[in-house]
């Protein structure tokens, strides 16, 4: 279960940043679980590229209603620290 909700995070990271690994997923759910913290896929992608969370959804679900009809967004990844383009 646990490597099932580890892949799903990453998966969903994967959405917004390059250079996700599951390294990054281990330290950060040690550190939420010290800290008392919720345990959520948007928190783990904030505390890694700094955005909001509203801002996490905007890039994991990236698209907006208009007039009635889906639109598409487009977001360019955010590079984590240490890897290239």
């Amino acid at each position: 279960m646990m490597d099932k909700l580890k892949n799903y995070y990453l998966e969903l990271a994967g959405r917004v940043c390059t250079g996700v690994k599951p390294e990054h997923y281990d330290r950060w759910y040690k550190w939420a679980k010290e800290q008392g913290l919720t345990i959520s896929p948007w928190i783990f992608i904030a505390s890694l590229t700094g955005l909001r969370n509203d801002k996490v959804s905007d890039h994991i679900f990236p698209w907006h209603m208009a007039q009635g009809k889906r639109v598409d967004d487009e977001y360019e990844k955010i590079i984590l620290h240490g890897e290239q383009k």
